[in-house]
């Protein structure tokens, strides 16, 4: 009876010292949050949150899965010096909202509506991982509108389609709890989920990028909704894009052990698009830890040749 009194305490304490953890964490993500300068604009379609860096010319920034406009800062090492980066939050990230029915190309409308508010006419756009399907959709969609386009470890057509769990199951999956128990009690299968590279040199620089980017995905229950919209509709919808009509000069440039996106059906994919140039980082993984300073210099001349 002891034994079964002490198991029981011993339970209860660690449930309590879990629970504080969880709250805590939880503040402090909301905290991170609030340092963030944001806009809003309201639209036909709901609300749209963005964030602005920078002055100068303007840069639309769009951010992949479990993104927003607080990505880590070891992101916007791609953005080129001399540009305003916009980065709005899509589809049920952040506070930006989940409108009924939504796709692809009401996303790449709603961006469209997004730069009429802003009064800007054209403009060269960076995306990264799942936000290449609605900046392709954006290209395609308002070509007067894109002067550059360039895709980073970008989401590509698969020629065997990705295994999802039910979609039913999947704001589960995806919920904050799940994602902050991987953090505290598996770093290792959650630096698997998000493309770190399976092999790397780490140092102290890249530890810091690492610690960055993991809380950048919390408050993940804010971006719950857009996760299962970029899984279940956004990432499938790349497949079924022409994107032999892109008419916008176009450079995709990829880690080749990217654990996540796969190197070779980005390659395949810059193939298809006219002129699209395709420039192969050797290492880094879906993260770019190894901040490869040639490709982050070849990006910012491309997009600083866009008006």
């Amino acid at each position: 009876m002891r034994l079964r009194n002490a198991l029981g305490m011993a339970a209860v304490a660690a449930i309590a010292t879990v629970s504080h953890r969880y709250r805590r964490d939880a503040e402090r993500a909301l905290d991170r949050l609030d340092r963030f300068e944001v806009g809003r604009a309201e639209t036909r379609y709901g609300r749209v949150e963005y964030g602005m860096r920078g002055d100068g010319r303007p840069l639309l920034v769009i951010h992949g899965i479990v993104g927003g406009w607080d990505g880590a800062p070891s992101w916007h090492l791609f953005e080129p010096p001399g540009f305003r980066g916009i980065t709005p939050a899509r589809f049920g990230y952040l506070g930006s909202s989940m409108p009924p029915q939504s796709t692809v190309e009401l996303q790449a409308e709603v961006f469209r509506i997004l730069l009429d508010a802003l009064e800007i006419s054209m403009l060269p756009v960076l995306a990264f991982s799942a936000g290449s399907t609605s900046a392709v959709q954006l290209a395609l969609q308002f070509p007067d509108r894109v002067s550059r386009l360039a895709l980073l470890c970008p989401n590509s057509p698969h020629p065997v389609p990705v295994r999802l769990p039910p979609r039913w199951a999947a704001p589960y999956l995806f919920s904050q709890p799940v994602f902050w128990m991987l953090k505290s009690l598996a770093p290792q299968v959650l630096r698997r989920l998000a493309g770190f590279p399976p092999v790397f040199a780490w140092d102290a620089r890249a530890h810091a990028d690492e610690a960055q980017i993991l809380d950048s995905f919390f408050p993940l229950n804010l971006r719950t909704r857009g996760i299962v919209f970029d899984a279940y509709v956004s990432n499938p919808a790349i497949a079924t894009l022409p994107l032999e009509h892109i008419a916008i000069p176009t450079l995709v440039v990829h880690a080749a052990d990217d654990p996540l996106a796969s190197y070779d059906d980005a390659r395949a994919m810059a193939e298809r698009i006219p002129g699209a140039r395709f420039r192969t980082v050797p290492i880094g993984g879906h993260v770019f830890m190894h901040r490869d300073a040639d490709a982050v210099a070849e990006v910012h001349e491309f997009l600083s040749q866009g008006a």
